[in-house]
C-alpha cells in the first residue's frame, strides 16, 4: 500500500505545470479564433470592396480616378492587415502546439515517475521527458511573446491608413 502512495505522490510533480498549460492552451485558443473571425472580416470586406468598385466601372462611363485610387489603396491596406493577421494566427498555432507538446511529455514525465518507483531506472525517462516538456513550455512561451508585440501592427496599419485617406480627402475639399 505504501508503494502505491509513492506512486501517486512521485506523478503529481509535473500536474501543475499541465494545469497552467492547460490554461494557456485555453486562453490561445480564444486568441485564435478572434484572429480566425478577423481574418473572414477582412476577406468579406475585399470582396464587398471588388463588388462595388466593379459596380462603379459598369455604371460609369469613365470611372472616377480619386475614387479608383482609394479602392486600390484600401484593398492594399486589406491585404497588408490580412498578412499581419495571418503571421500572428501563425506564431499562435505554434505556441499551441510547445503547449500541447509540453502537456504530453509532462503526463508521460508523471506517469513514468509513478512507475519509477517500482522500476527506479525509469527516473532518468522521466527527467528526460521533464526537460523536454519545460523546453517546449519556454519556446511557446516564445512564440507567444512574438504573436504579443504583432499585436497592435494591424490596428497601427489601420490607423494610419484611414488617417492618410481622410486627409486625402480634405485636401481635395480645398
Amino acid at each position: 500500500m505504501e508503494d502505491l502512495s509513492k506512486i501517486i505522490s512521485a506523478g503529481t510533480g509535473p500536474i501543475i505545470v499541465i494545469s497552467a498549460c492547460g490554461l494557456l492552451c485555453l486562453a490561445f485558443y480564444n486568441r485564435l479564433s478572434g484572429l480566425v473571425s478577423r481574418l473572414r472580416i477582412f476577406h468579406r470586406e475585399r470582396l464587398k470592396e471588388q463588388e462595388e468598385e466593379l459596380g462603379r466601372q459598369r455604371a460609369s462611363a469613365q470611372p472616377d480616378a480619386v475614387t479608383t485610387m482609394m479602392h486600390q489603396e484600401k484593398l492594399e491596406a486589406l491585404q497588408v492587415q490580412s498578412t499581419h493577421v495571418l503571421y500572428r494566427a501563425h506564431l499562435i498555432r505554434r505556441a499551441l502546439s510547445c503547449f500541447l507538446l509540453t502537456i504530453a511529455c509532462l503526463s508521460i514525465c508523471s506517469l513514468v515517475l509513478g512507475l519509477s518507483v517500482l522500476w527506479p531506472r525509469l527516473i532518468v525517462a522521466a527527467v528526460v521527458f521533464f526537460i523536454t516538456g519545460m523546453t517546449l513550455l519556454v519556446i511557446g512561451v516564445i512564440f507567444a511573446m512574438k504573436e504579443l508585440y504583432r499585436a497592435l501592427q494591424p490596428v497601427e496599419l489601420e490607423s494610419r491608413f484611414v488617417a492618410e485617406i481622410v486627409d486625402a480627402i480634405e485636401k481635395l475639399a480645398e
